[in-house]
């Protein structure tokens, strides 16, 4: 453009070598993006002039229709860069102007092409069912410039983890993605949209876990932070298949179910009756890890019961930290891989042997046994085995009752020791034989090693099996943290019957699936019994402790809102941070659309909002219930002046607009050399009085200062000056008669006022009162212009004659004296026969004065008789039209 290139110019100019203040000042330049999208209602474009903070930058913005937008001038930083926003599509020109000291240097434009962005589709909220992965999209897939996109799909960690429309997740948390077009001149991204979401189980709990990692042969418990029933299952080493554990709030797993080295997945999932078609499904992995492995080689039995000639080998197939061997104190540490260790000079017993490496320890027993048959040395005593007698587990009042293990010697009574060992412990229990015949010990259920030693002879070793009773299986929470109260259902699949214990000692009992409601802190225990005692397990007791919390108090407050109607809310709540609660944005349809502090609104419509805290089973409270309604981005700006008239010499101004939505409302004023001035004195008033031509300017912001609508319009003076055509005063005839109205001229309106009351709206009136008339008359340009006049009635005259006159006496002959108003009058005289014996008459009425004077002789000059006669006097107005007769009788005396 020619206005830009005269700015560089001039630009070049002054940063010559010779100009030296000039020589290190920047050059202004226009940038801006070229392509802008709208996406919810609008855009803000930002805009730099570059160029030094002395210049004075001039900013305008036209929009698709030529109308400015955006009219802004002045120096610094806070000219230098300027916010814009688009609100429909099209081509905008955006035009700069830069000013230093009193020369333009620089002048560019810029056109912005603003378009309809892409629809996003990505929803707020995604829920994960059973652990099934989800699929986001960012736009609709049938978009039909979805090529011209470029993605970038980030997870919660800032991974990129997609860079096409669709991706597919599977774990939890918030994702993010951003699309934008890339401009083909400068490589640059545009039309920036970005989009976030949530994808996880409707429920939150964490599964937690006695250890994170242990060694073989240990055992572990899972449970949760929150006291949901649901199932339990796991993934084992080397396999993607679940293997079902049960339901339980908590579970254990025996060294049975996690025999195996390797990495473990445990799941927990539960129904959420908001979402019943959807589980809600958590993970986590611990790790098994090979404890040692021993290798034992008995190199040499003793010859009997009573020789320590004993000898065998340990191999490690790992390095070990250290080798103990319980029974003779041997301990060696750093035993590298496949080196043996060889013991001997050993007697015949069972050996504990303890292997430790990188924190796992194994412990085995080993039966060293005598030579079979032994080698007689002639000092072995005879070996006589006990009677071995062994009794169950049973069932007591609440729990199981240990078994029992009987020795009875046939000898008699003997003296020695015994040990009840067990693989993987040792010794579980060990004792001395006294001159006794019998010896009886209680044992748990499971299998035992027997070592006796009788008169420092050992005996063969004896597995011992004691049978196990099971316990009635159901599960409750080890903690709870409530409320008001809880309901808490043992989870079990048995037909039980169970018996609560309070912290007050008070006992509640219920069957299988039925309720108890907690309302107090302290410990409980739960006893269960089998509804059938003949065929169920034996009773259990188990202990939990409840915690009660202050019921939990949130509030709803709405953080910000921005031009485009787009909206922030905030949950505020008292006592917790956000991190310790369980937060949930319901629409109207009850689908999750927000989990965190702060929510984003993607639609308009009814939402609720629920908070409770985490790892408590759920609090009684009222959900808040809000509306978001659409939001108001423009109001109808419709202006109506009047025209300065010359009384009162005012135009008034009225804007109508949708008064509830507008919080600010300013006045501009500009005059006919379009100088700008504020007015202030009419700001938030929607009917302005004012004095000046020019132009007006109403602009109207909403309650967080957006502005959502402006128009102007011209003030002008009128041109119609002239008033009402009146007289002072007019008559008026209270006889029938033909006057003319009164015409004040041509004008729009007429209102024609007696006294105090409007009596016509005509533009011809007669009036027919006497009194104060006024009349308003209103120009086509709304100037009012008003008169006043007054009236007398000309036809309500005064009429005076004789009703008797005096022969030749000219002061009492018949005369008639008329007020104002006649401009006619004729008489007749009749006789009683009806003859006519007089007649006058004028037309030139003297005011007050006497007129058809008679002196009493007939039209012949002679006199009449005395006597009565008949008189008719006509009374005239030609002017209103009027004729009024008056008969009367005249007596003649002399």
């Amino acid at each position: 453009m020619t206005g830009g290139l005269a700015a560089k110019k001039v630009i070049t100019e002054a940063i010559q070598p010779n100009s030296s203040n000039h020589a290190y000042q920047a050059d202004p330049n226009l940038v801006g993006p070229e392509n802008l999208c709208i996406i919810f209602g609008g855009v803000i474009g930002t805009f730099s002039g570059g160029g030094d903070p002395q210049d004075v930058y001039s900013w305008e913005v036209t929009d698709p229709q030529g109308n400015v937008i955006f009219d802004r001038t002045g120096g610094g930083p806070q000219f230098e860069t300027v916010k814009v926003a688009f609100n429909e599509i099209g081509l905008y020109k955006v035009e700069l102007s830069v000013r230093r000291a009193t020369s333009i240097i620089y002048q560019d434009d810029l056109t912005v092409n603003v378009k309809k962005g892409p629809e996003l589709v990505l929803l707020p909220d995604y829920l994960i069912c059973s652990y099934t992965p989800v699929q986001l999209s960012a736009i609709d897939p049938n978009t039909s410039t979805i090529s011209d996109y470029t993605f970038i799909w980030k997870d919660f960690n800032g991974k990129v983890i997609g860079n096409q429309n669709t991706v597919t997740v599977l774990d939890e948390g918030f994702y993010q993605v951003e699309l934008f077009l890339t401009n083909n001149t400068s490589g640059a991204a545009e039309c920036l949209i970005t989009g976030t979401t949530y994808v996880g189980p409707s429920l939150d709990f964490e599964i937690q876990l006695s250890k994170s990692s242990i060694c073989q042969g240990e055992a572990l418990s899972a449970g949760l932070d929150t006291p949901y029933p649901g199932d339990w299952s796991i993934i084992k080493p080397g396999s993607n298949d679940k293997t079902d554990l049960g339901s339980a709030f908590e579970i254990p797993l025996s060294n049975t179910d996690i025999s195996s080295p390797g990495e473990y997945t445990i799941i927990f999932s539960a129904i959420d009756p908001n979402y019943p078609g959807c589980r809600s499904e958590r993970r986590k992995i611990f790790t098994v890890n090979e404890s040692p492995n021993l290798n034992f080689t008995i190199q040499n039995r003793p010859d009997n019961c009573v020789v320590n000639n004993g000898a065998f080998t340990i191999n490690a197939s790992t390095d070990l930290d250290s080798l103990i061997v319980v029974e003779i104190g041997f301990f060696q540490s750093n035993v590298p891989e496949n080196q043996a260790v060889s013991l001997s000079n050993l007697e015949a017993q069972i050996y504990t042997i303890s292997a430790y490496s990188n924190g796992c320890k194994l412990t085995t027993l080993l039966d060293l046994a005598p030579k079979d048959p032994p080698i007689n040395t002639g000092d072995v005593p005879d070996i006589n085995e006990p009677t071995i007698e062994v009794e169950p587990e049973t069932c007591g009042a609440i729990g199981v009752n240990p078994g029992k293990l009987k020795l009875t010697f046939n000898q008699g009574n003997v003296d020695g020791e015994y040990r009840v060992m067990s693989n993987g412990i040792g010794t579980i229990v060990k004792g001395f034989i006294q001159n006794q015949q019998v010896v009886e010990q209680t044992l748990a259920g499971g299998t035992y090693f027997l070592e006796l030693n009788i008169d420092g002879c050992a005996y063969p070793t004896q597995e011992i099996i004691i049978e196990s009773k099971n316990l009635v299986n159901f599960s409750v929470p080890k903690k709870i943290n409530i409320c008001e109260s809880f309901e808490l259902i043992p989870e079990t699949s048995e037909d039980l019957i169970l018996t609560l214990t309070d912290p007050s000692g008070n006992e509640i009992t219920k069957n299988s699936g039925e309720p108890f409601i907690l309302t107090k802190g302290g410990s409980y225990s739960l006893l269960g019994k089998a509804a059938d005692s003949s065929t169920g397990g034996c009773p259990k007791r188990t202990t939990f402790e409840v915690n009660v919390i202050p019921k939990i108090n949130f509030d709803l407050i709405l953080l910000e809102e921005d031009c485009f109607g787009n909206r922030i809310y905030k949950t505020e709540i008292a006592g917790l941070k956000p991190e310790q609660t369980s937060i949930r944005w319901l629409n109207e349809s009850g689908d999750i659309v927000g989990r965190g502090e702060l929510f984003y609104p993607t639609s308009n419509g009814r939402f609720t909002l629920n908070v409770q805290p985490l790892e408590t089973g759920s609090c009684p409270n009222e959900p808040i219930a809000f509306e978001i309604e659409p939001p108001v981005l423009s109001v109808p700006m419709d202006l109506s002046a009047s025209k300065i008239c010359p009384e009162p010499g005012t135009s008034t101004i009225t804007l109508s607009t949708t008064k509830s939505a507008v919080n600010r409302l300013e006045w501009i004023y500009f005059d006919i050399n379009d100088n700008r001035e504020d007015l202030p004195q009419f700001q938030n008033q929607f009917e302005i009085e004012v004095t000046r031509e020019g132009s007006y300017e109403a602009v109207a912001f909403n309650k967080i200062g957006c502005e959502i609508g402006r128009n102007f319009i011209q003030v002008e003076k009128s041109t119609l000056l002239t008033p009402p055509n009146l007289e002072e005063v007019y008559t008026v005839c209270s006889k029938k008669n033909n006057l003319p109205g009164i015409d004040p001229g041509d004008f729009a309106s007429y209102e024609w006022y007696f006294e105090e009351d409007l009596v016509s709206t005509n533009r011809i009136y007669k009036p027919d009162q006497v009194g104060t008339y006024s009349l308003i008359v209103t120009t086509v340009d709304g100037c009012e212009f008003f008169s006043t006049f007054t009236t007398y009635d000309a036809c309500n005259f005064k009429v005076v004659f004789p009703n008797a006159m005096v022969l030749n006496d000219s002061n009492r002959d018949f005369r008639v004296l008329v007020s104002q108003g006649v401009t006619e009058a004729e008489v007749f005289i009749y006789n009683r026969t009806g003859e006519l014996i007089f007649h006058s008459f004028i037309n030139e009425i003297p005011i007050e004065k006497p007129i058809l004077n008679w002196d009493g002789r007939t039209l012949q000059g002679s006199k009449v008789p005395l006597g009565t006669y008949a008189v008719v006097l006509a009374l005239r107005n030609k002017i209103y039209g009027f004729e009024e007769k008056i008969t009367s009788s005249l007596f003649v005396i002399e």
